[in-house]
């Protein structure tokens, strides 16, 4: 699937809400299609709401970009709202950590998996957007010999290029936004 594509170097490290489930059998193709529009979908809205908080207006008329400024925030707080009545009525998974790039992702697993099993990943990347991200993954190893939590490698199987370079841009995003809390 994304075996043709040069790994991916660019990672971001966190603990996030991540549910598991562990498939019988490979995915399909429509499977793998249906998940590279829903990721389509939930990285463009993730990538929105995170560039807005980057975002600087400049303007030359004095007070537009104090009034824009202060519409964000109100569409930043409805918008956290609505998350939260959405969140309250869903069971969110519970928090891990996670490591992911373009094309693998390692987790926490609480599933025991081994090499060639196939997972569904549900990860909850934003707490603005109440979708998780879905990605299909074929795990690849089993990396939990040194640590104390059972850590699982697996390798992202969504296919589309479009999608592949929103995941991009996404952990790219994230990974500036840790770099900038890092500094202050």
């Amino acid at each position: 699937m994304t075996d043709h594509n040069p790994p991916s170097v660019l990672t971001f490290e966190d603990r996030l809400p991540v549910g598991e489930k562990k498939l019988e059998k490979p995915f399909s193709e429509n499977q793998i299609t249906d998940l590279n529009h829903s990721a389509m979908d939930v990285l463009s809205a993730i990538i929105s709401l995170e560039q807005m908080g980057f975002e600087h207006v400049e303007s030359d008329v004095k007070g537009v970009s104090a009034e824009i400024h202060r519409i964000e925030q109100k569409l930043d707080f409805i918008t956290e709202l609505l998350a939260k009545v959405i969140q309250a009525q869903q069971t969110t998974p519970q928090i891990k950590a996670i490591k992911m790039s373009a094309d693998h992702v390692i987790w926490c697993s609480d599933i025991q998996f081994n090499p060639g099993d196939f997972c569904l990943l549900s990860i909850h990347l934003s707490q603005k957007y109440p979708t998780p991200l879905e990605l299909p993954v074929r795990v690849k190893n089993n990396c939990s010999e040194s640590r104390s939590e059972p850590m699982i490698e697996g390798q992202i199987l969504l296919s589309d290029e479009g999608v592949i370079d929103d995941l991009t841009r996404m952990i790219f995003l994230f990974h500036r936004r840790q770099i900038a809390r890092h500094r202050s």
